[in-house]
């Protein structure tokens, strides 16, 4: 009986310690990025989509918003927004929204007037 105890401790203390109980679970983030701008003014806006990269788009919308979501992101993540007319000056109002994993959007920065508009994902 005393030579089956050893081997199952053994074996039970293998098994628990592959089992990290403090990990925090990996979650998913999503930005979504808006612009309201004068109805069918030419509009350039970049905004980062992940990583070290960000996505330019030159264009004009009749209701003069702009909004665009990117993701799944990871805790870290720059966030960043520049917007202008194309003819120069800042946009009316821009807005950085954050969702965790299915949970809705929560608002994270915004300005009147702005150009541009950073936040990082803590």
């Amino acid at each position: 009986m005393k030579n089956l105890i050893i081997p199952i401790l053994f074996i039970a203390s293998l098994i628990l310690s592959c089992c990290n109980h403090d990990d925090e679970p990996v979650m998913d983030y999503y930005v979504r990025y808006t612009a309201i701008a004068k109805p069918n003014a030419d509009v350039r806006m970049s905004f980062s989509t992940e990583p070290g990269k960000s996505k330019l788009i030159q264009t004009s919308m009749p209701d003069g918003k702009f909004q665009y979501s990117v993701g799944p992101v990871n805790k870290g993540f720059k966030a960043n927004l520049v917007v202008s007319y194309e003819s120069g000056g800042a946009v009316d109002f821009l807005t950085i929204e954050v969702a965790r994993g299915s949970e809705p959007f929560v608002l994270k920065r915004s300005g009147k007037n702005y150009y541009d508009l950073e936040y990082i994902i803590e």
